[in-house]
């Protein structure tokens, strides 16, 4: 009876495991653009598909509670391609994009943009310096940071940079670190215990042509000791365009296209850091390429991409170990903040704004001066383009500078695109 209960617990241990190591397919509503060079990536409770080759501007919005696909009514500024979307503090952050679809030459955008889905608004963000602009990136967010690896400089003729780059939202700066040992686009990054993974990808339009050639290399930041290494181990199957999650402690790789004609991959390889080695997982049931992969509840999300090597589009949604996800509802938040504002003559003062009622962060796009006696009082608290968090406050400082005692002015912050807090200022 024993032996029977033991070899019981045994099989029923590998059926659990079996069933994990699973895909799939989901019975959607198919109501959304199929695309490919595209993001897909989860914002609160909803998932959200845009850019790419196809209808580029065209946000799709997937409601996984109601299993329902929407369109967002604004369209995006530009047409996004080659990125790695990521969302961060309530709004999706695009940076290292092309904005331009004409192959082979894309031109990257030159700004950072920011989409805020509790008001389907667009936001346009500081500019990238000139001399760091690129698509076909990977971008990851740690300790509140984004870094940005990577990348094509030229769309896909031949500018293809081992750039590594860091943007602090809440300061506005921009920071060049170190390069990494390879140049790659057409890839993602991402973050397992203090490591920044840069794997796959390819170096678009040199020596080998379009397609090639392909990086085998896994470039590894420590974050810690602020140095770059490889892994000792290349990946075993070295392609372009993969996606990536982080699941079980482990990188998961799937998909991609290699250097030949035909189908793209529909292959899964997963790195353990612990183990320090690659195991193959059960392939995905739809090949695939360009596309994001979503980490949400218990399970790992993909759609669209395409089928082949270089162009072509599908939907087919599927998900990896259990359709279970999980995301709460974004309510934007506000700023609060007092009528008006005394001022003693020459003086400067300090008074505070509070960010509130809402889970998301607010983002704010400027802060300035308006009224007709505008040029008598100086802001002297540079918070334009910076992230504030949720539920918490920040002070800003005005000085007056006229010797006049009758000077009125008007501090206007916008936010969120285009909220807009006034403030009167008076000498008193």
């Amino acid at each position: 009876m024993k032996c029977f209960c033991l070899c019981f617990i045994f099989f029923s241990c590998v059926l659990n495991a079996q069933i994990k190591d699973r895909w799939i397919d989901k019975n959607e509503d198919e109501n959304y653009t199929a695309r490919h060079e595209c993001s897909f990536v989860q914002a609160g409770d909803k998932f959200i598909m845009f850019g790419g080759r196809e209808s580029a501007q065209k946000l799709d919005i997937y409601d996984f509670k109601t299993n329902t696909w929407t369109q967002a009514k604004n369209l995006a500024p530009k047409e996004f391609n080659h990125f790695q979307a990521t969302f961060y503090k309530g709004f999706v952050w695009i940076i290292g994009a092309f904005k331009t679809n004409t192959f082979p030459r894309e031109i990257p955008e030159e700004n950072i943009w920011l989409y805020f889905p509790p008001t389907d608004t667009w936001i346009k963000g500081p500019e990238i310096p000139k001399n760091r602009r690129r698509g076909g990136a990977g971008l990851v967010v740690y300790n509140d940071t984004f870094y940005l690896i990577g990348g094509n400089t030229m769309g896909h003729n031949g500018g293809y940079v081992n750039w590594f780059d860091e943007y602090n939202p809440k300061t506005n700066t921009w920071t060049v670190l170190e390069n990494a040992s390879q140049a790659r686009d057409h890839f993602s990054a991402a973050v397992i215990n203090n490591k920044l993974y840069a794997v796959a990808g390819r170096q678009s339009g040199g020596e080998g042509g379009v397609f090639a050639p392909l990086v085998n290399v896994v470039d590894v930041y420590d974050f810690n000791t602020k140095t770059w290494s490889v892994l000792k181990e290349n990946i075993p199957t070295p392609r372009a365009a993969p996606s990536i999650a982080v699941f079980n402690n482990e990188l998961l790789v799937m998909g991609g296209e290699g250097t030949q004609k035909g189908p793209a991959y529909n292959i899964v390889e997963a790195y353990n850091p612990k183990t320090g080695k690659w195991t193959k997982k059960t392939n995905m049931h739809h090949p695939r390429h360009g596309t994001q992969a979503i980490r949400s509840g218990k399970g790992i999300y993909i759609a669209a991409g395409s089928p082949k090597r270089g162009g072509g589009r599908q939907l087919n949604m599927e998900v990896y170990n259990e359709d279970k996800p999980s995301g709460n509802k974004l309510t934007a938040s506000h700023l609060t903040a007092p009528k008006k504002v005394k001022i003693a003559k020459g003086a400067s003062t300090l008074f505070k704004i509070k960010n509130e009622g809402g889970n998301p962060g607010s983002f704010i796009n400027s802060i300035k001066l308006i009224g007709k006696d505008n040029s008598a009082f100086k802001i002297e608290s540079n918070l334009n383009f910076t992230l504030i968090d949720a539920n918490s406050d920040f002070m800003l400082k005005v000085k007056h500078l006229s010797e006049n005692k009758n000077n009125k002015a008007y501090l206007e912050i916008t936010y969120n695109g285009n909220n807009k807090k006034i403030i009167k200022l008076l000498c008193k």
